[in-house]
Parts: C-alpha cells; sequence; structure tokens
C-alpha cells in the first residue's frame, strides 16, 4: 500500500514547519523587544498607547528631515545614475571617504581603500564578524551585563560565551586577566572580546585610558581580537566622546563599529567598521552573500551629510535633547520610583540601568507594565544567566518629556506594589 503524502490537510502546521529549518533557523526565537512591539501594535489597534522606555530609538523630532531634504533636492543627474546602480560591498567610496575623516577626527587612521565597509547599520557588522571570525565553540569574552543583540549573534553561531563582571568604570580589567590566565592555563583559546567601553549598554559605564591601553596589551599577550563597539560615545554630555580603544592600537588587533543610528538616523541604516585590511576584505565577501551592497540613495545621503557638516550639528543637538531627557528621567525617578531602588546618572549614551533589591523580578512585572501602558527592558536580557531578574535598563532618548514623566510614575507606583507584596 502506497505510504500517504504529509499534506497540510494531514500534519500538524508546526510540524510541517519545523522539519525544514536549519540548526540556525531553529535557533531563532523571538525575544523581549518582539514581546513589547507585539504588545504596542495590539494597544494601538484597541486604539491604546504605550509609552516605551525600552530600544535606543532616535528622538522623534531631532531627526533631520530638512537636512536629507537639502541633500536630496541638491543630487545632480549624473549622480543619480551612480545612487540606483549596484555599488561596491565595500560601500560607496564617497561614503568610506567622509567616514576616515569623521573616525581621524577621534584618533583612529583608516585608509578608505580597504580599511573600512559601509554596513546596514552596525548590527549588520556584528552579524559579519560573526560569520567570519567564529565556528561553533570558539570562546568570546564579554563584560557582563552587555548589549542583547551582541550575545544572541554570538550564541547563533555557536560561540561560548565568557563573561567579566563590569564595574562603575565599565569591564574589570584586573578580572579579565584572572579569566585570560586560568582559560590560557586549561589550554582554552579566546578568539574575541566583545566591548562597548562608552556609555555602555545597558548601563552607561565609561572605560578610563588606563583600561583601554591594558585592553590592547592584553589582546597581544593572549592573542585575541578587540571588537570595540561604539554607538554611544558621540552623545556624551560631559565633554568630547572618550578616546576609542582602536586609537591605542598599533598592531590592528581592534575591530572598530560604529553608527549613524543614534547621531544622524536609524532609518538610514549606516554602519561602519574599521579593521586590518585582510579582515575587511572577508567580511566585504560575507556581506556580498548577504546584500551584494549597502543602499546607494542612503549612502549618499550619508556622505553629504557629512561633507557638509551636518553630522556635527545633529551630534551637538542631541546630546543637548538627550541631557534634558535624562535630567527629567532622573528627576522623576528621584519623585515616584521606590527608595530600594538604585542607580547611576549617565554621563552620556541613551540608557539609565536600575538595580533593585534581591527577590524583586523585573521579567515578571513586565506583563503588568505593559497592562498599565509603559515598556522597559529586564535586565535578565543582557546577562548570559536569565535568572538574573533584579535589573531593568530604561531609555531616554525616544519617549517625549510628558511620556517620561508618565511612564516613570506608572513604574514607580508598580515597583512600590510589588516590593510591598
Amino acid at each position: 500500500m502506497a505510504q500517504k503524502a504529509i499534506t497540510t490537510e494531514n500534519a500538524p502546521l508546526h510540524c510541517m514547519e519545523e522539519r525544514f529549518y536549519s540548526r540556525l533557523g531553529r535557533a531563532l526565537k523571538p525575544g523581549v523587544i518582539a514581546r513589547v512591539v507585539l504588545a504596542a501594535f495590539e494597544r494601538a489597534r484597541r486604539g491604546e498607547k504605550l509609552i516605551s522606555l525600552t530600544g535606543g530609538s532616535y528622538d522623534p523630532m531631532s531627526l533631520p528631515v530638512k537636512e536629507v531634504e537639502e541633500v536630496l533636492r541638491d543630487i545632480p543627474p549624473e549622480d543619480w545614475r551612480g545612487i540606483l546602480q549596484y555599488g561596491s560591498n565595500l560601500g560607496s567610496g564617497r561614503l568610506r571617504a567622509e567616514l576616515a575623516k569623521f573616525s581621524g577626527e577621534a584618533g583612529i587612521e583608516a585608509d578608505p581603500e580597504g580599511e573600512i565597509i559601509v554596513t546596514t547599520g552596525s548590527q549588520q557588522a556584528l552579524d559579519l564578524i560573526s560569520r567570519v571570525f567564529l565556528d561553533p565553540g570558539d570562546r568570546v569574552i564579554v563584560g557582563e551585563p552587555t548589549y542583547l543583540q551582541a550575545l544572541a549573534s554570538f550564541r547563533l553561531y555557536g560561540a561560548e560565551v565568557e563573561t567579566v563582571p563590569l564595574d562603575e568604570e565599565g569591564m574589570r580589567i584586573d578580572a579579565l586577566e584572572r579569566k585570560l590566565r586560568k582559560l590560557s592555563a586549561e589550554g582554552r583559546r579566546v578568539k574575541l572580546l566583545y566591548t562597548v567601553p562608552s556609555y555602555q549598554n545597558p548601563t552607561a559605564t565609561v572605560m578610563p585610558e588606563h583600561r583601554r591601553r591594558r585592553l590592547v596589551e592584553l589582546a597581544e599577550e593572549y592573542d585575541f581580537l578587540i571588537v570595540e563597539d561604539n554607538p554611544y560615545g558621540y552623545i556624551s554630555f560631559e565633554g568630547p566622546m572618550p578616546k576609542p580603544i582602536k586609537a591605542y592600537d598599533d598592531v590592528g588587533r581592534v575591530i572598530y563599529l560604529s553608527t549613524f543610528s543614534k547621531i544622524v538616523s536609524p532609518g538610514l541604516r549606516i554602519g561602519w567598521a574599521i579593521g586590518r585590511r585582510g579582515f575587511i576584505e572577508k567580511m566585504a565577501l560575507a556581506k556580498m552573500n548577504a546584500d551584494i551592497c549597502s543602499d546607494g540613495l542612503s549612502q549618499y545621503v550619508a556622505a553629504e551629510l557629512l561633507r557638509r557638516g551636518h553630522v556635527h550639528r545633529l551630534i551637538e543637538r542631541v546630546r543637548r535633547v538627550y541631557r534634558e531627557k535624562r535630567d527629567l528621567m532622573l528627576e522623576s525617578m528621584e519623585l515616584h520610583f521606590p527608595e530600594e531602588a538604585e542607580w547611576r546618572e549617565p554621563r552620556g549614551g541613551l540608557f539609565l540601568w536600575v538595580k533593585m533589591p534581591e527577590g524583586f523580578d523585573a521579567d515578571a512585572l513586565l506583563d503588568e507594565a505593559l497592562k498599565r501602558g509603559v515598556a522597559y527592558i529586564p535586565g535578565s536580557n543582557f546577562y548570559t544567566d536569565p535568572n538574573i531578574r533584579n535589573y531593568l535598563r530604561l531609555n531616554y532618548s525616544y519617549p517625549s518629556r510628558e511620556e517620561i514623566a508618565e511612564g516613570i510614575r506608572i513604574l514607580g507606583d508598580l515597583f512600590s506594589e510589588a516590593l510591598k507584596s
């Protein structure tokens, strides 16, 4: 008797789907950001608002609408032909030249012809690095807590993540040295170290110069690469941006990442990586398999915004706006948060990291917060151990001033109730 074919009529839908996925496909699971976005859509469908104190989105009123309109209006016909054609997998030569100048102001010297690659946001750069450098079982060191999508990218490619604690000055170099000695004695090699040294996500800590210099020395001593992620460094509330680790790198062990998403516009999807020529060439080959090349129009606009000096003016604008919003959030927390809550004043960046008492469960309270119309990110998402649940991250760059005041009041009431129960 012939075997009956499996069809959509006689097989459960989830079974039919699962058998087609690859190992990587099966590993893709919706995270907390997706959960919050779905809640926002559902509330919007019912005509209800959701105050989002979650992702590091750009202040809507500060977006460079006029500046971008001006660039688009001025594009000559001959430039349109290049914009609308395929481009280099390294990125627009015009943009790479401008990025070399921009990075040079921070002390990073890079040849735009072969040491810079333009990516579709810095998240693509993290994915390309994971593809090019990581095999299953390779070890990556991160300072913990750390950026959740970096953890997701490393895990997706099978890396084993080792953690080093942070203090008020970022990654603890003494703990890192102990970790490296231990792993070396056990014959276990470290491939990459990932760090966000300036206004770190999620803690907003800043690594001092002596730690940055020592990190480069340790990379040479123990033969690993440093991935320096710098989305937030330009958003400094107290003086100029801290000098990047890459500026202390004389041998090419640092791969430097940055993005327009926090200082110009997330919608342009412009990120970039700077590193050794061979490393950048490999990333460019991996990018060919991902998207061939980045969007030509966005790259043209980005290059012109840099060339015309708009980027520096936009950075000054968001520094002022975000400093004011930070101050308002801190004032509101002083008024409404329970006295058991602890936090430090961020000196830059987009986030405020809150510690609650042991036993407090920020994950369990998220659903109730969403019902009351406020979203935040539970701190467990930034740890390799999901049982660390008494932290949360708040964002002040995206919500309006009115939303910040209202959202903090709502969370303050919720958290106070939880601590009393």
